[in-house]
């Protein structure tokens, strides 16, 4: 597998993890949308998105593993903010830190 290709400042490996961990942090904020609706087909539907998702990202974690270098955890972790800050468990699991993005302090206007 490619690891040294860059788009974005990532290599493959990093964004592939980084796109399917959203991925599937997406399917879980769907099955807590569901749960606020009480839409439980709808539940039942990403349920199973969510299931074939995870499995996903289960393989491409282990490709990551497996990498001849290892993943920049700071990397990921602020790509991962970046990516799934549409998504309601991602921007509770991840929130977007404001100094890793370079943005002022204390909402930016004075």
């Amino acid at each position: 597998m490619a690891t040294g290709s860059h788009q974005g400042g990532l290599t493959t490996t990093e964004m592939r993890l980084v796109e399917q961990y959203v991925s599937v942090l997406d399917y879980i904020s769907r099955c807590a949308q569901a749960i606020d609706h009480g839409d439980w087909f709808y539940l039942h539907d990403k349920a199973g998105h969510l299931a074939d998702q995870a499995e996903r990202l289960s393989t491409i974690a282990r490709e990551a593993y497996d990498a001849p270098r290892p993943l920049r955890v700071p990397a990921v972790r602020a790509a991962v903010a970046w990516f799934g800050r549409h998504y309601r468990a991602a921007r509770l699991l991840h929130p977007l830190d404001p100094d890793s993005l370079g943005l002022p302090r204390g909402g930016g206007r004075r």
